[in-house]
């Protein structure tokens, strides 16, 4: 992959859990045992081993302000955080994530960590694909469930077309608000 794939993650929460994930300090990198098995099923250059500066500290205090870095940085189109407390869904979106799978960890993390927060019988996830050229190129697929998120090799068509509509959404949010 040489173009910077996009993300799209969809949870499911109270109000109150809604709050508690956003305020909380960002998942460690460390905290989850599976990153190595994820980069074993990606050709890369180098080694292909997890570097072990990768798995540090975040430098966030709060969930927020990581995505709020997120939503400044223009380069990545990240449209504003949707929250419906009505459906209790959180949906965030970015159309341009990275290209680069050591930058899709460090975006992955603090993601992971509303494993903690949503609703355990949810059928959260979080996906990473070449939305922009090649909708059928995943990069990452990771469902969150019971308390725990895990990569799983197949996305469910559902989701990626979920997906897919909201990227579209954000895009044309993007274009609009660009002119």
């Amino acid at each position: 992959m040489s173009e910077p794939a996009s993300l799209y993650a969809r949870f499911t929460l109270s109000h109150e859990q809604y709050e508690a994930f956003m305020n909380s300090t960002p998942a460690r990198p460390a905290s989850f045992g599976d990153w190595q098995s994820w980069f074993d099923r990606h050709p890369m250059a180098g080694d292909n081993r997890v570097p072990a500066a990768l798995l540090g500290d975040l430098d966030a205090a709060r969930v927020a302000d990581v995505i709020k870095a997120w939503r400044e940085d223009d380069w990545t189109g990240t449209p504003p955080v949707e929250y419906d407390e009505i459906k209790r869904t959180l949906r965030i979106a970015m159309l341009q994530a990275s290209e680069n799978f050591h930058e899709m960890l460090r975006l992955l993390t603090p993601l992971r960590g509303a494993s903690a927060y949503n609703d355990p019988g949810a059928d959260d996830f979080i996906v990473i694909f070449d939305f922009l050229w090649d909708e059928g190129d995943i990069s990452a697929y990771l469902q969150l469930r019971d308390g725990a998120s895990r990569f799983v090799e197949d996305c469910p068509p559902a989701h990626l077309q979920e997906a897919g509509g909201y990227l579209r959404e954000a895009l044309s949010y993007m274009r609009d608000r660009t002119g």
